[in-house]
């Protein structure tokens, strides 16, 4: 092995089979699982490679308990593991290109983090997709206001755009050819006021810029160490913890405000549904996948038989005689 990798996988409510499968593929390097057996205690994976993260907390989609999992999982690796370079997986991702192929696009890669994302206020519709997340706490009645004021923005017909392995919506060709309505206008008001501070305080500032982005990072050894340095500052614990899918914006504004630099992301996300959630890949979408250029994908059905699984693994352990590492 040319660099030492550390697969984190945070795993909830798949089988073990499926996980198994999954660190069989990623093998010889170190797969550590963080699993919350309070979804899932049947769950058992034997495999040289895996090591069990101890003590693992009570975790849950885009709530606070996941991002202190993930926490917990990268002060295990920092504890216990000799690693260079630690990824972020879910129980569902797999390969898709050849694990040497991988590591020599870590190795000679000039940045310290693989990751998608981009700013909350990147453009109005950005804004106005995301602000209610980031300026407001999850349970709050700011939250919900806000909220139903985004889904006026946008409208019944609103189209659904796949963005940085995250969908977002975007305002119809008709409702952007009749312009902006009052109610619109108040709607996107009301967000760029909570974005200032004008409807309650928030952490953010022109140098702590939030974002928006996918969970599933890359990131070498000395970006985990900072990450342990900062998770108790208080824009991490006073805040954060109170928002609504918290991880997405957590861990991505923590790493575009660090002195590190950020590249694109080494891992792919199938398009997702209207309701936020990646479409189960088919083997119809591994041509689409594949041509992504990236190493890594997202979301393989939890079936270790399924034929759309072995498709990939197949095409992961194939030889190829020239690297093709993705530009940073």
């Amino acid at each position: 092995m040319s660099i030492r990798i550390v697969f984190a996988v945070m795993s909830a409510t798949q089988q073990g089979a499926t996980v198994a499968q999954l660190a069989n593929a990623l093998a010889p390097h170190t797969v550590l699982i963080h699993h919350d057996f309070t979804k899932k205690k049947d769950f058992r994976v034997d495999c040289p490679n895996v090591r069990f993260v101890p003590n693992p907390t009570v975790t849950g989609w885009g709530s606070w308990g996941l991002s202190r999992g993930i926490f917990h999982t990268i002060e295990h690796a920092l504890r216990t593991l000799d690693f260079d370079y630690l990824h972020l997986l879910s129980p569902t991702c797999l390969p898709i290109r050849p694990l040497s192929e991988l590591e020599a696009s870590i190795a000679c890669s000039k940045v310290d983090i693989h990751a998608d994302m981009f700013e909350v206020e990147r453009d109005e519709q950005s804004l106005m997709n995301f602000g209610c997340r980031a300026y407001a706490y999850g349970d709050s009645l700011k939250y919900r206001a806000l909220g139903r004021l985004r889904k006026h923005y946008f409208g019944p017909d609103a189209i659904l755009e796949q963005t940085c392995s995250l969908s977002m919506w975007r305002r119809s060709p008709e409702r952007e050819a009749r312009g902006r309505s009052v109610l619109d206008r108040i709607a996107l008001g009301a967000t760029q006021a909570a974005a200032r501070g004008w409807l309650g305080a928030n952490p953010f500032s022109q140098t702590f810029r939030p974002m928006i982005g996918s969970l599933w990072i890359g990131m070498s050894h000395r970006v985990c160490e900072y990450l342990m340095r900062i998770r108790h500052s208080d824009p991490v614990s006073d805040y954060f913890a109170h928002l609504k899918i918290v991880d997405e914006m957590l861990f991505p504004t923590l790493l575009a405000n660090s002195p590190f630099k950020v590249g694109p992301a080494l891992h792919a996300v199938n398009d997702f549904d209207p309701y936020g959630s990646p479409y189960w890949i088919k083997d119809t979408d591994l041509d689409r996948i594949f041509a992504t250029g990236r190493f890594l994908a997202r979301k393989f059905p939890d079936d270790p038989s399924a034929s759309v699984r072995l498709r990939a693994l197949e095409r992961a352990a194939a030889v190829r005689r020239v690297p093709e590492p993705v530009s940073a």
